[in-house]
């Protein structure tokens, strides 16, 4: 089953599907080695999500620059330089040459959900519009598969 991972304030889908809870091992994951793959997550001992940089969604960078601050890119320590859609701080993009490089997404910001039907990523491997696939994604978030179903001719 996908889990993805939404805004806490509007609803919005802030990473890809995900497929698989991985225990983060930070050990030895330096130099801008990557901590997590694709469709991997992880949940730390604070209940703050992790999740490989090309699974972001959604998500754009803080106006602040001083929070993209690192030697060659941002590191894990500052304030929140990720903003949904909604511009609620929801995340810490990590990306500098001394760490390891994942997106953080704090608990009070976003919460995990679960694909339970397979119609989320059924949609989102239609070859349509980007515009239409976000659309029966709001749909499907807020309950409403049978509308889905029905333009889908399911």
């Amino acid at each position: 089953m996908k889990r993805f991972i939404v805004c806490n304030n509007c609803g919005t889908r802030v990473s890809g599907l995900l497929d698989q809870q991985v225990a983060l091992d930070f050990i030895g994951k330096m130099n801008g080695e990557l901590l997590l793959s694709e469709g991997q997550y992880g949940i730390d001992d604070k209940g703050d999500y992790y999740i490989f940089i090309g699974d972001k969604h959604h998500l754009t960078y803080h106006p602040d620059q001083n929070r993209m601050i690192g030697c060659c890119g941002p590191s894990p320590e500052g304030l929140p330089n990720l903003v949904c859609i909604c511009k609620s701080e929801t995340g810490r993009e990590v990306t500098d040459c001394l760490t390891a490089h994942y997106i953080t997404l704090y608990k009070n910001a976003a919460m995990i959900k679960e694909d339970s039907t397979g119609l989320l990523a059924e949609v989102l491997a239609l070859p349509i519009a980007e515009e239409t696939k976000y659309q029966y994604e709001i749909l499907i978030q807020y309950g409403d598969t049978a509308s889905v179903l029905k333009a889908l001719g399911k």
